[in-house]
């Protein structure tokens, strides 16, 4: 089938095993060659609704058959300005960044992870860095297994930390 898809947002996406910058275009044949097996249709226009709904989801695409002719209708075309006033590229920017705050939701936030254990809790890096009077109490007073498990890794890597193994063995095999 002739024709592309052109990425009309403002950022570049990674879509059909490729970069797309913005304005870049990628050929409606190259789409099918990539997802064409798993969309298990024909290379048409039921092809091109499958592509619109599962593969290019994110972003703002355009659908054309030939520069400046959209696709059936898909999206009209806008018509090329080589030079615009700053107001039409700040209404522009505050539309697509509508767009680009929605699909960006997500984005940014800081990752933290989802446990359990309070501030003052011991970890495999505090057992493995005590001596091995101090890193005996924290063994004793660990009812974590994974923490356990982490802590008997860390021993294999660290030189000199065989006593701190054999305890760690030991209560592995009380905790369970």
């Amino acid at each position: 089938m002739r024709g592309y898809v052109q990425n009309e947002s403002t950022q570049a996406y990674f879509v059909c095993q490729r970069q797309i910058p913005p304005g870049g275009r990628v050929e409606l044949d190259d789409i099918y060659k990539s997802v064409g097996k798993k969309s298990g249709l024909e290379n048409d226009l039921a092809f091109i609704a499958w592509v619109k709904t599962n593969v290019f989801r994110r972003g703002s695409w355009g659908y054309y058959e030939e520069e400046g002719k959209p696709l059936d209708g898909t999206k009209k075309a806008a018509p090329k300005k080589k030079a615009a006033p700053k107001k039409d590229v700040a209404s522009a920017e505050s539309r697509t960044s509508s767009k680009r705050d929605k699909d960006a939701s997500g984005g940014g936030r800081a990752m933290r992870r989802n446990t359990d254990e309070a501030p003052g809790a011991v970890t495999p890096a505090d057992i493995i860095e005590a001596p091995y009077d101090q890193a005996r109490a924290l063994i004793e007073k660990t009812k974590d297994r994974t923490v356990l498990k982490k802590a008997l890794n860390l021993t294999k890597h660290f030189a000199n930390k065989e006593q701190h193994m054999r305890h760690i063995i030991k209560r592995m095999e009380q905790v369970y």
